[in-house]
């Protein structure tokens, strides 16, 4: 018989899989690992501490599955976005944003019928009108369509907030909110197609809000109201099955977003409480490759609102909101000008002789002088070529220079402007000008509505035409991510990256280093792509592997002359955005059960390769993983949202060899998780489903710092909790959220007990100054087969019983640890330490006393187990275990 002491001195190994005992070359690893560790917080450092509480913020949208977004734009400038089936809340300070019911309203704020209540503002080019339930504004690019509206102020809403909701069906429209027509001093915005919340303090007696577009095609706006009082919302068009694919990421204001089956949208901010949902729209591209068809593409005008007419059958309801490009044939340009410095677009003239000449045309009701205008080589270098003071018809114009490239446009200069409005076009037969339409409207097979984005240069038919790549028919992207001064977009079997530094743009003829990556994939099953990871390279996550976007092995910039695609890794992976942890990737593999880290490879392959974080407990992410967050503070922590509602947490250090994997359970199920940066620890938040008062509900809660939970005054121990502080009394109310159910509650430096919740309250056993009030739950520890290093080699086999443990530990309350061979024989600390007896609510700053006895009985199985129950804080530094081995040699 052989007597050890095995000591235990770091719980930072975490659970290990049953079928590992046998890793001999994990030996010390092995024995130090659990079989079970659940709500026990582990630290790099070896200690293991209760997990903390999670405090009550809100229930979600109507109690609807929720996922949230964290928008961080500086450490001290945080919010996060709640998407639950149709709606988009906004969260600050941890509230959703809400508005203060006021009495000002906006006069016909819908449309419904006309404009009555609104007054025209116009430039002498724009016209604003009404179209079908909308408040039309056309410009004409150089001139606005303008319309306003007084709003009256109540007196004592002067100092309230209010907010301007604005929907906008169709273009781009100019917001300015002020005290007089035109004035921006209580907010100014650009809006495009979507919903947008505009606030503003009015500080005076009335408002004027006014709406303004450039656009020579018509904006159109849906409505313009005042908010009603109460938490805002904006509707979304993702039911609860589309939250699950949602990507996104975030750029300073805006936050991209990408879901399988729907064009992207943008999340924008314009301030703390000024939120907007918008698509997000690109108007050059991208683009397929050139039709090859012999159907011809006509246009009714090169500008404004167009139909669009095909030789033959080639338009489909899902083309609407896609886009065309169609290069002409001829080149015709066309202003009309109603102000100094307004211009024409440009023709090129070539060739000689008679190629070169053109026709020009001035008519309209108008005084000032109009200039036709030449650059030579390039356009830019503008110099006067004729000038006319009054109408002309069909004039031709040959320049004479055979065999130079010269380009013309036609306009009024600076200073020679002075009423009216000058129609000017010039019309070339040779030559091609590119422009591009979006389709607004599906008619025939042959014909659809359309804007013009980019101007046309002729209306005759044309061969020479593209059709977008985006559109309800052809599909969107499925994942999304910032990338070395890009944005990517990825999914169809393509990935996209925009122009350097221009996130909406995807112009292929821009030249050089900075124009669009637009690539085919071409391996596997590509249709969706479930995640971008944007580390050292770009990383594509499929179904079958793991695309490396790459220049060269020298890893320049990324470029189209420097574009690569390898497959380093084939585990494929599973419908869960992978995270990032520094410059690796955590991911999900493709069967939805194991966690994977891509690595880079600076050695030898020069690339990401994947490794296992699973390997030595593959069921801890059973039945399956559903959503990963990353906390870094106080130590790094992957938190896995399991399909069942528990959450494996991984603590990740792999400087110091730490890869401890914990269980996380509560009454109740985690649905989602998100981290947000703080200052002395990350905020972890749960989002996770209740039964409370036999209905279900969703509430989003926020585990409490680590300091919060060891004792004393304070000590937020306890589930969905919410805190009291204020003047002595025994009943606390405001539980309506726990009604119902029994809760712990932690007060005056002291666990008070249980209580069950009933009318949104509790009665306590003495009155208080502050306490916090919970659901309880319960943290377990227990060894994996005890192993040491006997004369046998092993223990395992053998006959052993534990008759002592020590404990050395911090903020420990008297009765926060029991012990024992199982967790249905468990003894609490010892009642008398070093001759005295032990109150009952003594908390430990520092425990160091001697091994006691533990009731262990003689079996080859032998096993410790630990537990704490909230509201009790325990942190447990290091367990010591005195073990007799029987053993046979």
């Amino acid at each position: 018989m052989a007597r050890d002491i095995v000591p235990i001195h770091a719980f930072n190994r975490g659970i290990i899989s049953a079928r590992g005992l046998g890793r001999t070359d994990l030996r010390q690893r092995v024995g130090l690992s659990a079989e079970i560790q659940t709500n026990y917080i582990p630290r790099t450092l070896g200690s293991m501490t209760i997990r903390p509480g999670w405090e009550y913020i809100a229930g979600s949208n109507n109690n609807k599955k929720a996922v949230y977004f964290p928008f961080i734009y500086a450490v001290d400038d945080l919010a996060y976005i709640e998407m639950t089936s149709g709606k988009m809340r906004v969260f600050v300070d941890d509230a959703p944003i809400t508005r203060a019911p006021v009495s000002a309203a906006v006069t016909n704020s819908d449309f419904a019928t006309d404009l009555s209540g609104w007054t025209d503002n116009d430039d002498s080019g724009g016209v604003s009108g009404y179209d079908t339930g909308q408040m039309s504004l056309q410009g004409t690019g150089n001139d606005y369509a303008r319309m306003y509206q007084e709003v009256s102020i109540d007196t004592a809403d002067e100092s309230e907030e209010h907010a301007f909701r604005i929907v906008v069906n169709q273009g781009k429209v100019d917001i300015t909110i002020g005290t007089s027509i035109g004035d921006d001093s209580l907010g100014e915005a650009t809006l495009t197609k979507g919903t947008h919340s505009l606030a503003f303090t009015p500080g005076n007696s009335s408002v004027f809000i006014q709406a303004a577009s450039l656009t020579p095609y018509p904006t159109l706006i849906e409505g313009i109201s005042i908010e009603s009082g109460g938490v805002f919302e904006i509707e979304t068009l993702w039911s609860e099955s589309d939250l699950a694919n949602l990507r996104w990421d975030q750029s300073a204001d805006v936050i991209f977003i990408s879901a399988d089956g729907y064009r992207q949208k943008k999340i924008e901010r314009r301030g703390v409480r000024s939120w907007s949902l918008v698509e997000y729209l690109t108007e050059d591209g991208p683009f397929g490759n050139i039709n090859l068809t012999p159907i011809n593409l006509s246009a009714s005008a090169i500008t404004g609102a167009i139909t669009l007419t095909a030789s033959s059958a080639v338009f489909k309801s899902g083309d609407v909101g896609g886009l065309y490009r169609l290069s002409s044939v001829g080149q015709s340009v066309a202003a009309d000008a109603s102000g100094e410095g307004q211009w024409s677009d440009y023709i090129r003239v070539a060739g000689v002789d008679d190629t070169r000449k053109f026709t020009i045309n001035v008519a309209g009701t108008w005084t000032a002088t109009v200039t036709l205008q030449r650059s030579a080589g390039d356009p830019g270098n503008w110099v006067d070529v004729e000038t006319y003071t009054s109408n002309q018809a069909d004039v031709i114009y040959d320049d004479t220079f055979d065999n130079s490239i010269m380009f013309y446009r036609i306009g009024i200069d600076a200073g020679d402007y002075t009423s009216g409005t000058a129609e000017l076009s010039l019309t070339y037969d040779t030559g091609s000008i590119t422009g591009v339409v979006r389709v607004t409207a599906y008619t025939t097979p042959t014909s659809v509505e359309a804007i013009v984005l980019k101007n046309l240069g002729g209306t005759a038919a044309t061969n020479d035409w593209f059709e977008g790549q985006w559109s309800p028919r052809r599909g969107y992207p499925t994942a999304v991510a910032l990338h070395e001064g890009r944005l990517f977009w990825a999914g169809r079997s393509k990935v996209w990256g925009s122009v350097s530094d221009g996130f909406s743009s995807f112009d292929d003829e821009v030249d050089g280093d900075s124009g669009p990556l637009i690539r085919t994939i071409g391996s596997g099953p590509i249709d969706v792509i479930n995640w971008i990871f944007a580390g050292n390279r770009l990383v594509l996550g499929t179904a079958s592997a793991e695309a490396v976007i790459r220049s060269s092995s020298f890893d320049e910039p990324l470029a189209p002359s420097a574009f690569n695609i390898r497959f380093p890794s084939s585990q494929g992976s599973a419908n869960v955005p992978a995270v990032k942890v520094d410059s690796t990737g955590v991911f999900v593999q493709r069967c939805g059960k194991e966690l994977y880290r891509l690595v880079y490879d600076n050695v030898q392959t020069f690339d990401y390769n994947s490794q296992s974080m699973t390997q030595l407990v593959p069921e801890i992410l059973l039945p399956s993983c559903i959503r990963l967050a990353v906390q870094r503070q106080p130590d790094t922590r992957i938190h896995c949202v399991r399909s069942d509602g528990k959450v494996a947490v991984m603590i990740d250090d792999p400087v110091e060899e730490v890869s401890a994997w914990v269980l996380v359970e509560t009454d109740g199920f985690v649905e989602d998780a998100f981290v947000m940066p703080g200052a002395e620890e990350d905020r972890v938040y749960y989002s996770v489903r209740r039964e409370i008062g036999g209905e279900t509900v969703r509430y989003l809660e926020k585990w409490a710092l680590e300091s919060e939970c060891v004792g004393g005054t304070v000590s937020n121990i306890a589930d969905s909790y919410k805190t009291y502080s204020g003047v002595s009394t025994d009943t606390i109310t405001g539980l309506e959220h726990l009604e119902g159910k029994q809760v712990v509650v932690w007060g005056a430096g002291k666990a008070l007990g249980t209580y069950t919740v009933a009318s949104g309250s509790v009665t306590l056993s003495e009155a208080v100054t502050s306490c916090t009030i919970g659901l309880g739950y319960t943290a377990q520890y227990k060894t994996t087969k005890l192993d040491n290093a006997s004369e046998a080699s092993t223990a395992l086999n053998q006959k052993k019983r534990v008759d002592q443990i020590g404990i050395i530990a911090q903020n420990l309350h008297h009765l926060g640890l029991q012990y024992g061979p199982d967790f249905d024989t468990l003894d609490y600390l010892p009642e008398s330490e070093n001759g005295e007896d032990v109150a009952d609510d003594t908390i430990h700053v520092a425990y160091d006393e001697e091994a006691f006895e533990f009731n262990g009985d003689w079996d080859t199985d032998s096993r410790v187990c630990l537990q704490t129950v909230a509201p009790y804080p325990a942190t447990i530094l290091a367990l010591t275990i005195n073990q007799q081995t029987n053993e046979r040699i």
